[in-house]
């Protein structure tokens, strides 16, 4: 019994893990305004633009060293869900 619940657990948090990444979404574009020090970015795309919250410890940033050096111009492509950053990369040039 306690093995099937086991397995069964295991199986919902697999399945969960596997839906939040459904869910997240990419836009791929440059800063047209950082508010707040970074702790909040817009992003413009071709098609469409997105105004997202960057976390400390919940975002994940290459190609700068932290949210402060997030500038206006820079292309990015970043990784969210609804409207939380959550993996930013930032392009060597403007």
């Amino acid at each position: 019994m306690v093995r099937k619940l086991w397995s069964l657990v295991v199986a919902v948090l697999i399945a969960v893990s596997f839906a939040g990444s459904l869910l997240a979404e990419e836009i791929k574009g440059k800063i047209t305004k950082v508010e707040g020090g970074g702790r909040k970015i817009t992003v413009k795309a071709k098609d469409k633009e997105v105004t997202l919250g960057i976390s400390g410890s919940r975002t994940t940033i290459e190609g700068v060293g932290d949210r402060s050096e997030l500038k206006e111009g820079q292309n990015v492509a970043v990784d969210y869900s609804g409207d939380s950053a959550k993996k930013i990369t930032v392009s060597k040039g403007k």
